[in-house]
């Protein structure tokens, strides 16, 4: 027990004299220091705002499927297949992203985690999204009207793997080259665009709209640009599948 300088100003003061432990002040500064020490442990190592909206992406081997919405149009869409946390909630969504491997679109599973990590130039990753589309034009629409004919070739020339080929060396497509071909029920546009960090390699994209205002983009390497038909009727058979009937 001690007297503290309030209780000797007190004291001689002809006040009363009061009795304090000594263990209250470290005790307090053990506390505040405690305070303190998980604050900076829940900023470093908890989740962070990005976690909590699901916004990180956030791999799982669950089975379980969320009934969403996208602009009215129902899917059933199992958590293996998305990126990230926010994809697995039902309901409306304005978008869902997703991912699969090739040549089976097999969705992630802890044995191939370090291939789905793999951004490698022929890695087998394939990265699909489906998102509201109310544009005026679609995806192919936008090329024949707006890009194709900006190309240094705006007639085409013809590619690999039965493709017509249009280059580009300005504009906002510079060093950018694109890819057609017909489909029964449309036409293939795939740009492909090459990487800053040449370990990457090139990686080509494709977007068209589905029936119901439901836009789907998928994105893949280049090196597996061979297999253009093959993927495209792979990914586009998987979201099919998807669909609630």
């Amino acid at each position: 027990m001690k007297i503290d300088q309030r209780d000797a100003d007190a004291a001689l003061g002809g006040g009363e004299v009061h009795s304090h432990s000594s263990w209250m002040l470290p005790f307090a500064l053990f506390v505040i220091a405690a305070l303190i020490g998980g604050g900076v442990l829940i900023y470093l190592a908890g989740p962070t705002v990005e976690d909590l909206s699901g916004n990180t992406p956030s791999p799982t081997a669950s089975t379980d499927t969320a009934d969403i919405r996208i602009d009215g149009v129902s899917f059933r869409i199992p958590a293996n297949y998305t990126r990230f946390g926010r994809g697995r909630s039902s309901g409306d969504q304005d978008k869902v992203e997703m991912y699969a491997l090739l040549p089976n679109m097999s969705p992630w599973s802890p044995g191939d985690r370090e291939k789905f990590a793999s951004n490698a130039p022929d890695s087998q990753v394939v990265f699909f999204t489906l998102a509201v589309d109310r544009g005026r034009f679609t995806y192919e629409e936008n090329f024949d009207r707006a890009i194709k004919p900006a190309a240094a070739n705006p007639e085409g020339s013809p590619g690999p793997f039965g493709l017509t080929e249009f280059k580009f060396t300005g504009g906002g497509y510079q060093n950018t080259t694109w890819y057609t071909a017909p489909l029964d029920d449309g036409q293939f546009v795939a740009r492909c665009d090459p990487s800053a960090n040449l370990a990457f390699g090139a990686s080509c994209m494709r977007g068209t709209r589905l029936p119901g205002n439901v836009g789907l983009t998928y994105q893949f390497k280049q090196a597996h640009l061979s297999q253009w038909k093959q993927i495209d009727a792979a990914v586009r058979g998987l979201v099919a599948s998807f669909r609630v009937k």
